[in-house]
């Protein structure tokens, strides 16, 4: 394995942990359809000036439409998913549910790159969610019969959140498979882009007040975004696929303490055995996964 693709999987991470910060603000002037719209055509053309024009000769028909599906539904889904919330704590609940993905991609791995584990993977990786869980709800869990009766209310949102972590899941697993050369990020990121816009046109009321530290922001958020899902890419194609998707659990725990500093509410007490639970179910994950 690369692992110079890794550290790239690493560094994804990273730049995924900024992204809170800046989207938050974005929003406040292009509206959650208008700033993800914006972000991911900025990005997508960023990618695309980077990388050079993709070419779709040569690539694997089942990459072009499993993979690229996948993708643009993982995005889409979640972004409607967060817009549907009723309330702050629905949010909350679609958040954690979108973030099985880290869990759902080793499990995957198992059938689908035939990963050979040992036993301790399940409860390495439900240790690790439950750190997530515990560190966004503030150390308070979350209210499982409470969660059934704002499923019951909110079906679509939850529904939309949950086929986001799946897919997202099965999407950095078959991109190992399907993927031949340099692959079609910018066109993925660009037809995410397109779909959004179809829905902000369709759907928002917000109108999109372009200021300059607005310009500034989705300029930063685009190329935040163009570099993570390239690195992010190139780690699941080349790099130690196991070890990123562990290390990955750390993307909620980690925006939130960088949102923290951003804006001057570091994160309680409360928030560190959450840090703990996933570094010890993270490191349970890999050692499961190594080679024997």
């Amino acid at each position: 394995m690369d692992r110079f693709a890794t550290l790239l999987g690493v560094i994804a991470i990273l730049l995924w942990s900024m992204s809170v910060a800046l989207t938050r603000s974005l929003a406040e002037s292009l509206g959650p359809f208008g700033a993800a719209a914006s972000i991911y055509t900025v990005s997508g053309i960023m990618v695309w000036m980077a990388s050079g024009r993709p070419t779709l000769r040569g690539q694997s028909p089942a990459y072009l439409l499993i993979c690229g599906s996948l993708f643009v539904f993982y995005m889409v889904a979640f972004s409607l998913a967060i817009g549907l919330a009723h309330s702050r704590q629905q949010t909350l609940e679609l958040g954690l549910i979108n973030y099985l993905w880290p869990c759902l991609t080793l499990m995957f791995a198992v059938p689908l790159l035939r990963l050979k584990v040992r036993w301790w993977i399940l409860p390495g990786a439900v240790l690790a969610f439950a750190g997530v869980m515990w560190a966004i709800s503030g150390g308070h869990g979350v209210d499982v019969h409470q969660l059934m009766r704002n499923v019951h209310s909110n079906p679509v949102a939850y529904g939309l959140a949950f086929g986001a972590a799946v897919a997202w899941a099965l999407y950095s697993n078959l991109v190992r498979i399907f993927s031949k050369g340099k692959g079609v990020l910018p066109l993925f990121l660009l037809a995410t882009g397109a779909v959004l816009w179809a829905l902000y046109f369709t759907y928002s009321s917000t109108r999109i007040n372009l200021t300059w530290p607005a310009i500034t922001e989705l300029l930063a958020m685009g190329a935040v975004t163009a570099i993570s899902y390239q690195c992010w890419d190139m780690a699941m194609k080349k790099g130690n696929a196991t070890l990123v998707t562990a290390l990955s659990y750390f993307t909620p725990l980690s925006a939130i303490f960088i949102a923290g500093l951003w804006l001057n509410t570091l994160p309680g007490a409360s928030f560190w055995p959450g840090v703990g639970m996933v570094v010890v179910g993270s490191l349970l994950c890999w050692t499961a996964s190594r080679s024997q």
